[in-house]
C-alpha cells in the first residue's frame, strides 16, 4: 500500500464536536467517522506512518494495530472514492 493520501477534492468536510463529516458532493453521501477515523482524516497527508505515530500516542493500541487499522481505513476511503494514493 502507498503510505501517501490525499483527499478527494469532491469531499467536502469539517470537524462536529470531534468528528469527520464527509460530504461526497458528487454522490450526495454523507459520512460520519468516529474519532480514530476522524483523527486519520484529518492528518490523511502526514502518510502512514506519522499517522501509525500518532493514533499509538493518543490511543491504547500497539503500533502493528494502529498500522492494520489505519491501512484498512484508507483502503476504505479509497473504495468510497474519499481519498486517493499520490
Amino acid at each position: 500500500m502507498s503510505h501517501h493520501f490525499k483527499k478527494n477534492p469532491d469531499v467536502s468536510w469539517q470537524i462536529v464536536e470531534g468528528q469527520a463529516v464527509l460530504i461526497h458532493n458528487k454522490l450526495g453521501e454523507l459520512q460520519v467517522l468516529n474519532d480514530v477515523g476522524s483523527v486519520v482524516w484529518e492528518h490523511l497527508e502526514e502518510g502512514v506512518d506519522k499517522l501509525v505515530e500518532r493514533i499509538t500516542s493518543e490511543y491504547n493500541v500497539t503500533e502493528e494495530e494502529a498500522r492494520k487499522d489505519i491501512e484498512t481505513f484508507i483502503q476504505e476511503l479509497k473504495e468510497v472514492g474519499a481519498v486517493f494514493a499520490e
